[in-house]
């Protein structure tokens, strides 16, 4: 009787003490599950809130392309109506055939998808309209800036872009004027909606308007433009319906006042995501507390059995497989035999992986390598032929100019950091790996919301913020190149190929990215081909020196000429020097053409010299030259053999090829100084020296890039930083040169300021040396009205 008693006395006490511990487990379990909550509400809510953000200035950014590519689609029609011969023939005949003109308009404005046109003459005067067009205050000069131009017609409103129309192409006088405009309402397309997941609403708030939006738009009330806010970021606005989050984007002027873009969508769209994700998590910790309290009860009335456990987990061992856990005991002998089981096989599983990653990742940055790569791009294409893949690699501008000014190491982690960048973009976004040196790759599927521009914009991202290492901060960018599967190429070594070529044209294009094509593939044989006939080009004659004239704006004389090189190739013609120049700079072959330029320019002026004319000249040199210590006495032996004083030559180099190896470029300058030779600073304004370098050149001149002067008649800023650099010059004791001169008004305005000399088109072009000869007799004798 007692000992019953005591049984049920002892089951009372151990149920009792489960139901303590169980009440112990679901209280912690409770606590954990609403303090996960709260913190995970709260980042999901921030987190959401900044991809909302990203995603709304990358939909702007969709935006402002759609309309300048709609803008520029306008640009390229209207330059190709501009320079057609007809039109100019209608137009000249206007007066007296308005029917034809009309006509050829109407066509231009169908092919070019036009709503309204106008032709208007020098004056603004109207020739023709389109038929629901009269004449208006269309300030044509306006529209023709590269600027949205927004405009206001009857009631609607217009995108508007406007063309000069001159019937002489290198004329300075505009003719007449063509101007297009497209309705704000058609072009946001539903195409866009879906294309943004956004609602676009393009207004004026100063004029308090809706010029056009998307159908199904929050702001098709005037009332409502109020109470929008401009500010950065993002903003909520409450309407009956519902509540709207927006963000405002500025979207060019509409007379002189600002047009925005606003991009809105429901709130409960926006957060969606988020919502959905607390209601998941809420389930997932609710099953998982309720799996906790089940196993806590089953793992206080169950003892397991080790062995059996361990028997099985060695047969799957023999048979090559991993046990991701090994059972446990109580009892010290088999939790023993249990620990070395799992650390036998985590030792196999080591060496394993340590094999596989030498082999597969890139030993320095710890990203997949090259093998890896081509692996993975060849599984791609076996296991679905039909896919359509981008590659996109790329490399490091100017990688080699930290590695030898920072030292390797730091190159070394600056690999580093951008393969992390790299990683963590291609997370969601594509395979990416390190295929050597500062060469990259990613490769990802092609969708139709993802355009290969679409790619390389984002991939460009990866470093938009500068990168710190060891306390240097680098600013860092990358040549894209891309290639298609299977537009471009079936094979992975075809398609690799392609990307490379595509990678090293944006090198000699100035480009961040571009697509492979077959013209670029051409343009590498070209380019391979002219690296190797540039040498022999010197022998054979076929590169010729121009001379542009430099006219003293006080005096009114031309004293000075710049040489410049022309290449003629007898296969391909006339070659660009901004195509040559770079490939003679890479091969060490523009010391040869340094060399023939100053000869060359030393025989003229010993040709003019004995005809009476006592010219200066100007030839350029480049950072490769300026540091080879061979040069001044090379141009002392071209002055002794030719008998031209030093004072004749002069010398141009840019801002950049002296900040390239400041130590050097300044000792070459003072040995040029020396000698009697002017100095200028070609392009000066563009380039990075700082007033304490510029102090320390021994240079007589700086010429002012043609960059600010070209739009000096009608740029204010461009006058006034031409003001502050001749200014800056004078102060310095130094003269000024202003590139770029086209017109009389431009001409007028550097004399009011004291600029010393001008070059440009307005005087002439560059010209051989025998019609610059016959260029200087007329402009002797009749000066510049000639």
């Amino acid at each position: 009787m007692n000992s019953v008693i005591m049984s049920k006395g002892k089951t009372f006490l151990k149920t009792s003490l489960q139901m303590r511990m169980s009440f112990i487990f679901l209280l912690l379990l409770t606590i954990i599950v609403l303090v996960t909550l709260y913190f995970v509400q709260r980042a999901t809510y921030k987190h959401s809130s900044a991809q909302l953000l990203s995603h709304i200035q990358t939909s702007a950014s969709v935006v402002g392309d759609n309309l300048q590519n709609r803008a520029n689609a306008l640009d390229n029609g209207m330059n190709t109506l501009a320079k057609d011969f007809s039109i100019k023939q209608l137009i000249a005949t206007a007066e007296d055939d308005q029917h034809s003109l009309q006509s050829a308009m109407m066509n231009y404005q169908s092919r070019l998808g036009a709503d309204i046109y106008w032709v208007l003459g020098p004056d603004l005067s109207l020739l023709v309209s389109s038929s629901d067009a009269s004449h208006s205050s269309i300030n044509a000069p306006l529209f023709s800036t590269p600027e949205l131009h927004w405009y206001e017609y009857q009631g609607q409103y217009y995108l508007m872009r406007a063309t000069a129309v001159r019937f002489v192409e290198n004329s300075t006088q505009i003719n007449a004027w063509v101007v297009m405009g497209v309705k704000a309402k058609n072009l946001f397309s539903q195409h866009l909606v879906d294309l943004t997941n956004m609602q676009i609403s393009l207004i004026s708030l100063d004029k308090g308007l809706l010029l056009g939006a998307t159908q199904s738009t929050p702001f098709s009330d005037n009332a409502m433009l109020s109470e929008i806010a401009l500010a950065q970021g993002l903003h909520r606005l409450s309407l009956s319906s519902a509540n709207i989050i927006y963000s405002a984007v500025e979207m060019g002027a509409w007379n002189n006042t600002a047009v925005f873009a606003i991009l809105s969508t429901d709130e409960d769209d926006a957060f969606l995501s988020s919502q959905s994700l607390i209601g998941q998590l809420v389930f997932i910790l609710l099953a998982a507390a309720a799996l906790g309290l089940l196993g806590a009860t089953l793992l206080s009335r169950e003892v397991t059995k080790p062995l059996h456990q361990l028997i099985g987990a060695a047969r799957r061992m023999r048979a090559g497989e991993y046990v991701d856990t090994f059972p446990s005991a109580n009892t010290l002998e088999v939790e023993s035999l249990s620990s070395a089981f799992g650390e036998m096989q985590q030792g196999i599983k080591d060496r394993e992986e340590q094999i596989h990653h030498l082999a597969y990742f890139d030993e320095l940055t710890n990203i997949p390598n090259r093998i890896q790569f081509s692996n993975h791009i060849s599984d791609m294409i076996s296991q679905k032929p039909d896919c359509q893949l981008m590659v996109l690699m790329f490399d490091v501008d100017r990688f080699k100019d930290i590695n030898d000014t920072l030292g390797h190491d730091l190159g070394d982690e600056l690999l580093i950091e951008i393969a992390r960048r790299l990683h963590n973009y291609a997370h969601n976004s594509g395979f990416c790996a390190r295929l050597g040196g500062d060469e990259y790759a990613l490769v990802c599927h092609q969708t139709p919301d993802l355009s290969p521009e679409d790619a390389a914009y984002q991939l460009s991202q990866v470093f938009e913020q500068a990168f710190k290492i060891e306390n240097v901060v680098l600013d860092v960018d990358c040549s894209i190149g891309i290639a298609l599967y299977p537009q471009h190429a079936q094979s992975l070594q075809g398609l690799m190929q392609c990307a490379d070529i595509a990678m090293y044209s944006c090198k000699d294009q100035h480009n961040h990215f571009a697509l492979y094509s077959k013209a670029l593939n051409k343009h590498s044989v070209v380019r391979l081909s002219l690296m190797s006939e540039l040498k022999g080009a010197l022998a054979e004659g076929q590169l010729e020196l121009h001379y542009q004239p430099k006219l003293s704006i006080d005096k009114g004389e031309i004293e000075t000429l710049e040489c410049l090189i022309r290449w003629y190739h007898p296969v391909h013609g006339f070659v660009p020097p901004d195509d040559f120049i770079p490939l003679a700079e890479q091969t060490g072959a523009i010391r040869h053409v340094t060399q023939w330029a100053l000869r060359t320019a030393c025989q003229q002026l010993k040709n003019w010299r004995n005809d009476g004319y006592h010219f200066g000249v100007a030839v350029n040199i480049s950072a490769i030259d300026l540091v080879d210590m061979s040069l001044p006495s090379s141009i002392a032996e071209l002055l002794r053999e030719f008998d031209i004083p030093a004072s004749a030559l002069t010398m141009e180099v840019t801002e950049s090829a002296v900040m390239s190896d400041a130590k050097n470029a300044l000792k070459a300058l003072n040995t040029l100084r020396t000698m009697g030779i002017s100095l200028s600073i070609d392009d000066f304004g563009t380039g990075y020296s700082s007033m304490a370098q510029l102090k320390k050149m021994p240079v007589d001149e700086l010429k002012i890039d043609k960059a600010f002067v070209l739009d000096l008649a009608q740029n204010q800023e461009d006058r006034v930083m031409v003001k502050t650099l001749v200014s800056l010059a004078q102060n310095l004791g130094l003269t000024t040169v202003a590139e770029g001169v086209e017109d009389l008004a431009t001409l007028e305005f550097l004399r009011e300021v004291g600029c010393t000399k001008a070059q440009g088109y307005y005087l002439t072009k560059a010209l051989p040396a025998e019609a610059l000869t016959l260029w200087y007799e007329n402009f002797s004798r009749n000066g510049l009205a000639s």
